[in-house]
């Protein structure tokens, strides 16, 4: 079975509602609980086989969560196939200068009627860039990333793991974050932080 094959998943019996703008880490992470899972254990089902490290597989998660995938791509933040909503690699990369000119063309083209897939396909971007383009004529900010923060807030309980067993291989890190600290983060930004400790670097995210 592929990652990508929920056929012979089931859903969960408790299953909470998704709730809209929610990252798809935070959701797993409720999904869990509300079925007294470890996360790091529904994250491994939800991904694999046969890499349970890498993102979750929106198909697995629709079965599980008795949803279905477009629903959760249009709640949950952070769940989108590649290729579902533009030209996938031809994507268009838009510069924070110019968005304001794309915006506006965008809302130019909606006024002869094409509808959201047309007008992605049109610019090359996103769905979702679309849709903001024709919520407010004003690009929204960049937002901040939120890596560092969150390994700041995660490196204390980092450096406790890798003193008290110097051995500790990074995945336990991993699922022991996602289990005891509530941790929405990724496994290869975990390993790329314990690398960076490990190597005698300085213990903040870049």
């Amino acid at each position: 079975m592929t990652g990508h094959d929920a056929s012979r998943l089931v859903p969960l019996p408790i299953r909470p509602r998704p709730t809209a703008g929610e990252p798809v880490s935070s959701y797993v992470r409720r999904l869990a609980r509300a079925n007294h899972l470890r996360p790091s254990y529904l994250h491994g089902c939800l991904a694999g086989p046969p890499d349970y490290l890498r993102a979750i597989s929106p198909e697995r998660l629709a079965v599980l969560s008795g949803r279905t995938v477009a629903v959760l791509e249009r709640t949950l933040a952070g769940l989108a196939r590649p290729g579902r909503d533009g030209p996938g690699p031809f994507r268009r990369v838009t510069r924070a200068a110019d968005k304001p000119g794309l915006f506006a063309a965008i809302r130019r083209d909606a006024q002869d009627g094409h509808s959201i897939r047309a007008l992605a396909a049109r610019h090359r971007v996103h769905r979702r860039t679309i849709r903001q383009a024709l919520a407010d004529p004003v690009p929204p900010s960049r937002k901040t990333p939120q890596r560092a923060s969150a390994l700041g807030r995660l490196h204390d309980p980092i450096m406790a793991m890798l003193t008290a067993e110097p051995r500790l291989p990074v995945r336990q890190v991993w699922e022991r974050l996602l289990d005891e600290h509530d941790a929405g983060i990724s496994y290869a930004t975990v390993r790329d932080y314990v690398m960076r400790l490990r190597a005698g670097t300085p213990g903040q995210a870049e």
